[in-house]
């Protein structure tokens, strides 16, 4: 009977030395974001439970997983990827059916050239350039005046730039910037015979993936009974 005593004793003593328990306290991340890894790790042999207010999780279990858990989290709590800057550049081409095209600059050659493939316009002149500077994950918006729409007018043009959201992502041909809830708005003089001229707006809004060092044509506002139109074109590029 002592010997079934003592070999109990001995079983437990052991048993307790194979036990122990852990409070790792978390930098970075929420204690409730490692509960997904913790329930595969923990094999149903290791309690454990996290306070979000202290930002600590507690383990208690087999030594061998309590550490292998206590290594993951640590592995877990990492600062999160500093956001990316990004410079947005918007070009506002006016476009017509007649005359010849103002001074255009060289990076906007292959767009002027491809809108007159597209579209069959002779004219080109840039009546803004704007540049925004952003951060990912973050809005942007910037508005301005433009030159004279019309020789008719004297009355200079403006507009109002607002992106919702600004997101980067990677793929094999570079990164790729996302404009969520982008919308470009221009109140446009017109005339009103015989001397005087009123405002109207006229807008784009859409979502759109911009490639880095990509000029992408967003749309086209008309003016002037649709005989020349205004092109927004956006470039983007990611800043470290």
């Amino acid at each position: 009977m002592k010997s079934i005593l003592l070999t109990l004793l001995c079983a437990a003593a052991l048993l307790a030395q194979e036990t122990t328990s852990r409070v790792v306290q978390l930098k970075y991340i929420h204690p409730d974001s490692t509960n997904a890894v913790l329930s595969v790790l923990s094999a149903n042999k290791v309690r454990y439970q996290a306070d979000g207010n202290l930002r600590i999780v507690a383990l208690s279990g087999p030594a061998e997983l309590v550490e292998a858990m206590e290594a993951a989290i640590k592995k877990l709590d990492v600062p999160a990827p500093a956001a990316k800057n990004i410079e947005l550049t918007f070009h506002m081409l006016l476009a017509g059916p007649q005359g010849d095209s103002g001074t255009v600059p060289p990076e906007l050659s292959g767009v002027v050239q491809q809108l007159r493939n597209v579209f069959g316009l002779k004219s080109f002149r840039v009546l803004e350039t704007a540049a925004i500077r952003s951060r990912e994950g973050k809005p942007a918006d910037t508005n301005g005046s433009m030159a004279p729409v019309s020789s008719k007018v004297e009355a200079s043009a403006s507009y109002h730039l607002t992106v919702k959201n600004v997101a980067v992502s990677s793929s094999d041909k570079g990164a790729n910037v996302r404009l969520d809830g982008l919308r470009f708005t221009a109140r446009l003089p017109y005339l009103v015979p015989p001397a005087n001229y009123q405002f109207a707006e006229s807008g784009i809004a859409t979502d759109i993936d911009v490639r880095e060092g990509q000029k992408v044509v967003v749309g086209k506002l008309s003016i002037d009974n649709a005989s020349q139109s205004i092109f927004l074109v956006v470039t983007a590029k990611v800043v470290d």
